[in-house]
């Protein structure tokens, strides 16, 4: 089990990378450790599993099933999924809109993340991370491509 202060800024690193808010309250903060808490009796995850999935998008065999149902545990928490592992895409983009995440293309993303196959709770929420995460990147990339070309635009001027 990981300890609850380092467990929460890791936690605060994952969630900002979800929503790209960077701005957090110490009641966000509390809420967080408090659901943090929780999932972490009922899904137990290492520290070395958070970071091999935060920083290398990876996630070993033998830590695979509580680290899905770890975050099956966080997503029915904030309420972006119920109890069977059904997404409340509704209140996904609500969330993210708060946050004021930027993407035109937010409901298509959120379309093909949660267009889910498998049935298992667990797995969906997984499924659905390394989903979102992907198209983030790629629009991440188109954006800092549309960034690049119009600065060089201006070198030319």
């Amino acid at each position: 089990m990981i300890a609850a202060p380092v467990f929460s800024i890791i936690f605060v690193v994952m969630l900002s990378f979800f929503t790209r808010c960077l701005s957090f309250t110490t009641e966000d903060l509390d809420t967080d450790l408090k659901y943090i808490k929780i999932c972490n009796l009922t899904s137990p995850i290492s520290l070395r599993t958070m970071n091999e999935v935060l920083i290398n998008k990876k996630l070993a065999k033998g830590e695979s099933s509580n680290f899905k149902c770890f975050l099956h545990c966080l997503f029915t928490k904030y309420g972006w999924m119920d109890e069977d592992g059904g997404f409340l895409v509704h209140d996904i983009k609500r969330t993210l809109e708060e946050a004021e995440l930027e993407i035109v293309s937010l409901e298509y993303i959120l379309y093909k993340c949660t267009a889910l196959e498998s049935v298992d709770r667990c797995e969906r929420s997984y499924t659905f991370t390394e989903c979102f995460w992907k198209r983030m990147s790629q629009v991440q990339s188109q954006e800092d491509q549309l960034f690049y070309n119009m600065d060089n635009d201006d070198e030319k001027l």
